[in-house]
């Protein structure tokens, strides 16, 4: 196979990796919107689910529902990763964090309360779950019953920036 030209290393342009630092990933998984779970099947294939999470105290928390295929890899193989990126349309800037953890299944109705609020804080309003629930008629019992939360504890975090050379970001 044919190389093509070799990049210049020395052009304002080029944007290289540089690692993120605590704090930057920290702040990252903070304000990301979504981020993606990677999971394995039973029959060893890959399997990506984009999800709308939160991020408290190191841990990455999404909701999700109680049955389906999801669920049953997370209960058959814990193992997973999770990856959030964001980027310009050029490329240019580009950030990432890939995190390898193991999840956990949180069921206990009064342990799910205070993630579903800081998902309903993220994502909606700044009110209580009680608040939330209380809006429309919605039946509190059945809609936990049908959830779970689940949480990740990092276990590896990876993260790099992208830049341009020149640092004009």
């Amino acid at each position: 196979m044919k190389q093509g030209p070799k990049p210049d290393l020395q052009s304002p342009t080029l944007a290289v990796p540089k690692n993120m630092s605590s704090r930057e990933i920290d702040q990252f998984l903070t304000c990301g919107r979504v981020g993606r779970l990677g999971l394995i099947l039973p029959e060893g294939e890959p399997y990506i689910i984009p999800v709308g999470y939160g991020y408290s105290e190191g841990k990455i928390f999404f909701h999700t529902c109680s049955e389906g295929l999801k669920m049953e890899i997370l209960q058959a193989n814990p193992n997973v990763c999770f990856e959030v990126d964001e980027s310009i349309s050029d490329c240019s800037l580009a950030k990432s964090v890939v995190i390898f953890g193991r999840a956990e299944i949180i069921a206990d109705k009064k342990e799910m309360i205070p993630y579903l609020e800081k998902l309903i804080t993220k994502y909606r309003v700044p009110v209580t779950f009680g608040e939330y629930m209380r809006k429309g008629n919605r039946d509190v019992q059945e809609e936990l019953e049908q959830v779970r939360i689940c949480l990740i504890t990092p276990q590896k975090v990876t993260g790099y920036k992208f830049v341009r050379k020149n640092g004009n970001f």
